[in-house]
Order: C-alpha cells, then structure tokens, then sequence
C-alpha cells in the first residue's frame, strides 16, 4: 500500500517513514537514518497538513499469518 495523495488536504506532498518509539512516540522519515534495520510498518505523511496513514509490512503480515 501506498499513499500518493493526502485524503485529507489533497496534498502530493507525501513523505513516508516508520512511527519510532521509546518512551515517546514520534514519526521518523526515510530519509534520516533510522535507529533499526527492519521495521515492520510504514508511515506516510502529509508534509502539508500532517495526516499520517501506518500500514503493517507485507512480509511481517505473511508472518503473522503464519503464527
């Protein structure tokens, strides 16, 4: 999945990443370096407005799946 356009302004102005936490959460983009090496979600964000849409990773569903 991915988010091209903002749902809520419109905007194409997206920028994705991972939600990092430890002790406080907070949104990292790819393009800073990130703490870890495989995440398993990604964030979009409206760098108009600040929507934020998280979606699980693929492969870590597959995994889930077959728990």
């Amino acid at each position: 999945m991915a988010m091209d356009t903002c749902p809520k302004c419109g905007s194409t102005n997206i920028d994705h990443g991972v939600i990092v936490s430890a002790g406080k959460i907070s949104y990292r983009s790819s393009k800073q370096r990130l703490p870890f090496v495989n995440p398993n979600t990604i964030t979009y964000a409206c760098l108009n407005c600040g929507y934020t849409e998280t979606y699980v990773d693929l492969k870590y569903r597959d995994k889930v799946k077959r728990m």
